[in-house]
């Protein structure tokens, strides 16, 4: 897979492209999403380049209410 990763205003942050097997995915995902300047990651097929997905951090869970 191709990953590459985007910040708030849909700009490719430059340095966050690369392949990754899909078996690291996820780990590398979780790498890239940890940092504060990107907003989410664009998956592509590395044979077609065809997009495949948008990966996105979860949402921060909500204060409980008293």
């Amino acid at each position: 897979m191709l990953i590459r990763g985007y910040d708030r205003a849909d700009r490719i942050v430059y340095g966050t492209g690369q392949a990754v097997a899909t078996g690291d995915l996820i780990a590398t995902a979780s790498d890239l999403l940890s940092r504060e300047r990107i907003a989410y990651i664009h998956v592509r097929s590395a044979t077609s380049t065809c997009f495949q997905c948008r990966i996105e951090p979860a949402p921060s869970p909500r204060p409980a209410v008293p």
